[in-house]
C-alpha cells in the first residue's frame, strides 16, 4: 500500500498530477476541498494516499491530511458507498463535519451530500455512528472530554437505567444537543428531548 507521496505538483485541481521523480508523474484524485489547499504548480506537495484496486482500474486518491483519508476509508467501508461517492461527500463537506453528522445521527445533512439518499444516510449512521472517534467531532476545549458535552455521563446513566443501549442513547443525546447546544444544561429536558428523537 502507498501510504503517501511527495513530489512536485504539475497540475492542480481534483485530477492532480504529481511528479515523484525518475520522470514519473502520478494521477491523483483529490476532493474539491483538498484541491483548494494544494500549492501552486511547480511547488512541492505531500499527499496521503489510498489505492483503490478494481479488476479493470487502479485509482490513486490523495488527501491533504491523514484525517481526511481516515474519513474516506471509513465511508467506503459501508456497502453502496464507493470511492467516487466518498470523494463527492468530502468535496462538499469537511471530514469533521461528516463525522459530526454521523455521530449525531443527522441524516438530513447527510442527504444534502452528493450520491446520498435517505436509505444511504440511514445506513451510514447505523454502521458508522459509533465508529467515528469522539475527538474528531469535539473542539477539544480544556476541562471537557473531546467530543462529549458536560453531563453526558450522567445523561447516559439515566437513559441506561431506562434500558437503552449506550450507543443508541449517546446518539440520541448528541442529536438533541445538535438541535439545541444549550440543552445539556438541563438534564431532564435533555433526556426527554433525546427520547423523543429515538
Amino acid at each position: 500500500m502507498i501510504a503517501f507521496l511527495e513530489g512536485t505538483l504539475v497540475t492542480g485541481g481534483t485530477e492532480a498530477v504529481v511528479l515523484v521523480g525518475g520522470g514519473i508523474g502520478l494521477d491523483v484524485r483529490v476532493s474539491a476541498l483538498s484541491a483548494g489547499q494544494l500549492p501552486a504548480p511547480g511547488e512541492p506537495v505531500r499527499l496521503y494516499t489510498h489505492l483503490a484496486v478494481r479488476e479493470d482500474n487502479w485509482s490513486l486518491y490523495g488527501f491533504v491530511d491523514a484525517e481526511e483519508r481516515a474519513m474516506f476509508r471509513l465511508l467506503i467501508s459501508v456497502s453502496g458507498v464507493g470511492p467516487k461517492v466518498a470523494m463527492g461527500m468530502l468535496s462538499q463537506a469537511a471530514g469533521r463535519d461528516i463525522a459530526s453528522y454521523l455521530r449525531t445521527g443527522d441524516e438530513k445533512s447527510l442527504t444534502r451530500l452528493p450520491g446520498i439518499g435517505k436509505k444511504s444516510a440511514a445506513r451510514l449512521v447505523v454502521e458508522l455512528g459509533q465508529k467515528v472517534p469522539e475527538a474528531v467531532v469535539g473542539d477539544g476545549s480544556a476541562g471537557t472530554t473531546p467530543g462529549l458535552p458536560d453531563g453526558m455521563g450522567e445523561a447516559l446513566a439515566v437513559m441506561g437505567a431506562m434500558g437503552l443501549a449506550p450507543a443508541r442513547a449517546e446518539q440520541a443525546l448528541l442529536r438533541a444537543r445538535h438541535l439545541d447546544d444549550k440543552i445539556d444544561q438541563d438534564l431532564e429536558r435533555w433526556v426527554k428531548t433525546a427520547l423523543q428523537n429515538l
